[in-house]
């Protein structure tokens, strides 16, 4: 069954031509991918049952295919309850192994020109179609994007568990009164109406609580992430860790590997700069597939990356043409991109969240 097969009325097709910087090339690769708008269903005879129930959802909205058969990345855009509701569909997939990688900002919209999609997480699948079913074989990846910090800390607990216990009081009055009490406690109270909800309580006060929880954890943010067993969950700090390890590796390959992935793990990018510009200016790394790593790690960057301009022009003079080639383009790419610095607050924020999603996987593990 071909993808085009997938399309229906809400969905248009279009075909990508995506460029696709090779790390252990000298020279870009052409890789051809089928972008899908929308969420119509996709066939059943297509793919393996736990993966179809993780794409045919109300929240996909995009889905890119290709360049190999089997091989997907769909965006989806929701709210906690769907992301959770995700995050249980994503651990059900048969895979090599599953990890979700939390980002501590908003996700770019999907740019398809004159119209963009946003996002608030993503499955990555790779593996083949033994019977014409897709199949993850390898590694499943779920990256989820928080852009919200958590809440504030709840000012008075006491206070707000007497009226979670009003709320299994025989007389409707009470139970009205905790409630309108407890509503007015906002984000803060999330973390006492899961807590209570996990305890043995009425029906009618379960009632209450979902309503009341569900009014309070509309964002997305840390503290609203049910994390499903057997997957594994890495943050910002992993991310730049694993970096950093094959960045000491004797494999120029695995170095050029690391390279790119300083840029990719989502911290400032001036924690990773100086390790990008001592590639760029070690000469004997020009040519390697480290340093083309260190300049396609420069392009992901984007503007960012405008103090290493001075390294890759020094590096732009090799002897090696493509490698001298990959230099230019790359710099006149910087050169053209307009600064686009993170704001102050929204540094900040985002700080702010890093630390939150370092907490809560060190309380996972």
């Amino acid at each position: 069954m071909s993808i085009a097969s997938f399309c229906g009325d809400r969905m248009r097709r279009v075909i990508l031509v995506a460029l696709v910087a090779s790390l252990l090339a000298a020279t870009p690769a052409f890789a051809l991918r089928e972008i899908m708008i929308g969420n119509a269903p996709l066939g059943p005879d297509g793919f393996e049952k736990e993966v179809l129930a993780a794409f045919n959802v109300p929240e996909r909205t995009v889905l890119s295919a290709g360049p190999s058969d089997g091989d997907y990345e769909v965006y989806f855009h929701g709210g906690p309850k769907a992301l959770n509701d995700a995050l249980r569909k994503f651990a059900a997939i048969k895979a090599g192994k599953h990890e979700v990688i939390l980002v501590p900002f908003a996700a770019t919209p999907f740019d398809l020109g004159k119209e963009s999609y946003p996002y608030d997480w993503t499955m990555r699948i790779s593996g083949d179609r033994p019977n014409r079913r897709v199949k993850a074989t390898g590694l499943a990846t779920m990256t989820v994007y928080i852009p919200n910090v958590g809440p504030p800390v709840l000012a008075d607990p006491a206070a707000a568990r007497k009226w979670i216990a009003d709320l299994g009081n025989d007389n409707f009055k009470v139970r009205e009164q905790a409630t309108k009490e407890l509503a007015a406690l906002g984000t803060p109270a999330a973390a006492l109406f899961r807590e209570a909800l996990k305890s043995k309580i009425t029906p009618e006060a379960h009632d209450r609580l979902e309503k009341l929880l569900a009014d309070v954890s509309k964002d997305i943010r840390v503290d609203v992430l049910e994390l499903p067993a057997g997957v594994t969950f890495v943050g910002p700090d992993d991310l730049l860790a694993r970096a950093r390890t094959k960045l000491a590796d004797k494999s120029p390959t695995v170095r050029g590997h690391g390279a790119t992935d300083l840029a990719e793990c989502g911290v400032p990018a001036e924690e990773v700069l100086p390790e990008l510009e001592k590639m760029l200016k070690t000469e004997s790394e020009w040519e390697s597939h480290a340093a083309y790593g260190a300049v396609w790690g420069a392009y992901r960057l984007g503007a960012a990356a405008k103090p290493l301009l001075p390294a890759l022009r020094t590096a732009a003079g090799s002897k090696d043409k493509d490698f001298s080639k990959a230099c230019q383009q790359i710099i006149e790419s910087l050169e053209k991109t307009k600064d686009d610095p993170v704001p102050a607050d929204e540094a900040k924020k985002r700080a702010t969240i890093r630390k939150e999603i370092r907490e809560l996987l060190s309380v996972r593990k």
